[in-house]
């Protein structure tokens, strides 16, 4: 598969495990398109909403490595490995980084004037951090640098892969 493909297949596979987590609350998530920008035009519980997803690496080393391994258009690039001092705070600071770049970006902006705001979905690629983890030490930092930013998003939700699908954790 070409990266382009494998991104697009990542984006529908966490896309089917949202709907499914939020089955599960008795909420209904229905996939109307996929324009890109945003990744996902949905209904929930029949009102109109927008999908944004991104992901968040511990390092871009890693971040290549993971790519590049799966790509047939690209060559792999083997994680150069490092030390982590810090592992929960460098994840905490990854994952806000991603947030506010999203938050940043025009595209977003005129998403929100276009449809309201959206739903941010945030693959947290951490390995020592868990998603949870990341919100119970970080999420005070990174609601109060997203306060001084337009509303963009309703809901952040971050994730990781799991053996059934992808895991969520809400963080706004």
């Amino acid at each position: 598969m070409k990266h382009r493909e494998i991104q697009s297949a990542h984006e529908q596979s966490v896309l089917e495990s949202f709907n499914k987590y939020l089955g599960n609350q008795g909420i209904s998530l229905v996939i109307v398109e996929r324009p890109d920008p945003p990744d996902a035009i949905v209904k929930i519980d029949n009102a109109n909403c927008w999908v944004e997803i991104t992901d968040a690496f511990q390092s871009e080393d890693w971040a290549k490595s993971i790519t590049s391994y799966a790509a047939d258009d690209k060559t792999h690039q083997a994680y150069q490995r490092s030390v982590m001092y810090e592992p929960d705070s460098e994840a905490c600071e990854k994952v806000k980084e991603v947030i506010l770049k999203k938050y940043d970006k025009n595209s977003m902006n005129r998403l929100l004037n276009q449809h309201g705001q959206g739903i941010l979905l945030v693959g947290a690629y951490t390995p020592l951090t868990s998603p949870k983890e990341i919100i119970e030490q970080g999420s005070q930092f990174i609601l109060e640098e997203i306060s001084r930013k337009a509303p963009v998003f309703k809901s952040i939700y971050l994730y990781r892969n799991t053996s059934i699908g992808h895991s969520f954790a809400k963080l706004l």
